[in-house]
This record gives structure tokens, C-alpha cells and sequence, in this order.
């Protein structure tokens, strides 16, 4: 088995293991006596803690080895997912969400090793896969996790499963992946965590920063939608819990097939900028779609073209960062890319919200307004460079 397929394999199993647990968290911290604002605050502790984890965890990984850094992740995302069946207290159900905040990095690293071993003209078929299979695992983990969580003890049995999914993937991963060196040479300048945050400065920003805003507006543009997705379709068309179930596997479906042809959609653009600015273009059209379209089945379809849209625009978007990062970088770039999208996904949630007590077209409206933010930000940078030369 090569690297790749081991890397899908195990895309596969971290998004499996995560599916069965994360949509039970708020339930269980509200059956320990947790407020509303107090579940809200064990959610936004994984977030906070990404925010800063993920480029120094990205940085560390381009120093030491992508192997070294993966293992290690997964077995403390291991342990995290494991302390929650033991979470018979809110303060050790968030101990355990700190430890998946600072570790739960497994995906970056992945895709930074995809990186390393994928020619540039690749990386998008190869990304589209990986997200593929990985979403594959997240269809199918709920599946089995709605079997369980309803008998006594759901809770605790899924926790331990999630927990013996990710220690699976650890053992795996360090016996039969191959170890590669780091992309970045060690040197005392790298051996303190303040001299790797102080490393960032190093990073071609100039050829990064209209990546990072880019993909902030674009990511926002989708949460805002996504978010309360739930609430949207309830107010305007009536929907039950089970519909909306459906309709979660149905995007999700959509997105694990999009993947798989994300490499031939590719192959047929001369630059992968080229791909990132017309499904930008997509976005905007789709979410102005899902404002103004009033009948079920044509919104039904709409969606389709907004998975269709979104799935590809994370292939481009992090095939780009990776080769705008340069050797050495790509790990600490990946990193400040999830952190960015974890900004869009801390705020998000609040102004969609605020938005839905206006109209229930209100998160589609914003979010078109801020998609158009980022297809004037790449048309203009598109102009910029075109001058230059």
C-alpha cells in the first residue's frame, strides 16, 4: 500500500471516529446540567484552542517530520475522545475538549504530507480524493453512532469507539507508514516554541495574505448558511428532524462524489487560480440561488451545486497554499489556513443567527454579500498581477 492510499485510510478513519461523537457533545453537556451558554462555551474551548494549535502544531510538523507530528495527534486525540466517556463532570468533559483542541490536527498533517509527495499538477485530484474518503467516513459514522447512543451508556460506548477508532489509526499509521524527513532542516533557531511562532515571519506572505482573506470571506460566506441550516429550512419550508437528517447525508454524499472528480475538473484549467476564481464566481451565483429560490426540490438542487462548488473550492484553495508556501512551509501554511477557517466558524454561528430573527433568507443573503466580498478581492489581485507582468 502506498502513502497515499495509507494517508486516505487514514482521512477515513479520523473523520470516522469524529462523526460518532462531535453532534453528541452538546446533548451530554446539557444532561451534566450545563446551561445553553455553558454547553455553547465547552463547543467554543475546541475552537479558541485550534486558533492557535493549528499553524504551531503545521510549524512543528515542517520541522520534525510529518510522521513524527501525526502519531503523536492522534494518540492525544485518543485520549481526548476516550476522557469523554469518563466525563461524569462538565470540568472533565472540557479537560477533554482541551486536549482535542491543542491535538486534533491529523487532517493538516495529512494534507501537508500530500503535499510533499504529490507533484504540483496532482494535488488536486489527490486533495479531492482525500477529502472524499475522508467524507465518506463522516456519512458513516453517525450511522453507527445513532445505534448505540440510544441505549444506556450510549455516551460512554461511543466516546471509547471514537477513542479505539483514533488509537487504531495511531498504530497504524506509525507502523506501516514510511517516515519522511522534515521539510525544514532542524537548527537551534526551531527548538523553543517561541522562536517556531517567531519562524512565521519567514513565510511569503506577499503570496499568501489574498489566499487567507479570501478564503475567510468564502469560508464565512457557507457557515453563515450551513450553521443553522436546520432553522433555515424548518422556517421556510416546514422541515422535520428526519428530513433534515436526509438532507445532511444528501450534501454530504454530493461532496464525497464532487471529490472524486475535483482532478479532472482540474486538468481542464491551465492554473489552479483559474479553477479557485470560477468556483468563487459559483459560489456567489448559488448562494444568491438559495435567497431568492422559493420551491423545496429546486432548493434541493441548489444545494447540490453548493457542495458541488464548496468541495472544489477547498481542492484549489489548498493546492494553492501549498505551492505558494515554498519548501518548508507548507505544514505552517496549512495550519494558518484551518485557523483561519476557524475564525469564520467561531463567528459565523452568531451573525447567522442574528440574521434569521430579520428573515430566514437573511444567512443566504449575507453570506452572498460576503462571497462578493471575495470575488472582488481575486479580481482584483487577478488585475494587479496581470499589470505587474
Amino acid at each position: 500500500m502506498d502513502v497515499t492510499t495509507l494517508l486516505y485510510v487514514s482521512g477515513f478513519l479520523d473523520l470516522f471516529g469524529v462523526s460518532m461523537i462531535v453532534s453528541q457533545i452538546g446533548t451530554h453537556a446539557r444532561e451534566l446540567g450545563a446551561s445553553s451558554t455553558a454547553a455553547g462555551f465547552v463547543g467554543s474551548v475546541y475552537g479558541a484552542l485550534q486558533l492557535v494549535s493549528s499553524p504551531t502544531v503545521g510549524r512543528w510538523s515542517d520541522v520534525m517530520g510529518r510522521k513524527a507530528c501525526l502519531v503523536p495527534c492522534l494518540l492525544m486525540s485518543a485520549v481526548g475522545y476516550l476522557s469523554m466517556g469518563f466525563s461524569y463532570t462538565l470540568t472533565i468533559l472540557i479537560f477533554s475538549r482541551i486536549i482535542t483542541g491543542m491535538f486534533k490536527q491529523s487532517q493538516s498533517i495529512s494534507r501537508s504530507m500530500l503535499s510533499d509527495i504529490t507533484p504540483e499538477d496532482q494535488r488536486c485530484r489527490v486533495y479531492g480524493r482525500f477529502n472524499s474518503v475522508s467524507s465518506i467516513g463522516f456519512i458513516l459514522g453517525p450511522l453507527v453512532s445513532s445505534t448505540i447512543i440510544k441505549h444506556e451508556g450510549g455516551f460512554y460506548t461511543v466516546s471509547c469507539l471514537c477513542g479505539s477508532v483514533f488509537t487504531l489509526n495511531a498504530v497504524l499509521m506509525w507502523f506501516v507508514l514510511p517516515s519522511i524527513g522534515p521539510t525544514k532542516k532542524k537548527s537551534l533557531h526551531h527548538n523553543s516554541l517561541t522562536n517556531v511562532m517567531m519562524s512565521f515571519k519567514h513565510l511569503n506572505w506577499i503570496d499568501l495574505w489574498d489566499i487567507f482573506l479570501v478564503n475567510f470571506f468564502a469560508g464565512f460566506s457557507v457557515m453563515l448558511f450551513r450553521s443553522n441550516s436546520d432553522m433555515i429550512f424548518r422556517d421556510r419550508f416546514g422541515t422535520t428532524k428526519q428530513d433534515m437528517s436526509y438532507l445532511t447525508s444528501y450534501t454530504a454524499v454530493v461532496s464525497a462524489l464532487c471529490g472524486f472528480v475535483s482532478g479532472w475538473i482540474a486538468s481542464h484549467y491551465k492554473d489552479n487560480y483559474q479553477l479557485y476564481k470560477h468556483m468563487l464566481y459559483g459560489l456567489f451565483v448559488t448562494l444568491v440561488a438559495l435567497t431568492l429560490v422559493v420551491d423545496f426540490w429546486m432548493y434541493v438542487v441548489v444545494l447540490a451545486l453548493l457542495s458541488f462548488v464548496t468541495t472544489n473550492l477547498r481542492v484549489a484553495s489548498a493546492s494553492l497554499l501549498a505551492s505558494r508556501a515554498g519548501t518548508g512551509g507548507v505544514g505552517a501554511v496549512m495550519g494558518l489556513g484551518d485557523t483561519v477557517m476557524s475564525v469564520a466558524r467561531m463567528l459565523s454561528p452568531l451573525l447567522s443567527g442574528m440574521a434569521l430573527e430579520v428573515s430566514s433568507s437573511g444567512p443566504s443573503l449575507i453570506g452572498s454579500v460576503m462571497a462578493a466580498v471575495a470575488v472582488v478581492v481575486v479580481s482584483l489581485r487577478s488585475q494587479l498581477k496581470l499589470h505587474q507582468e
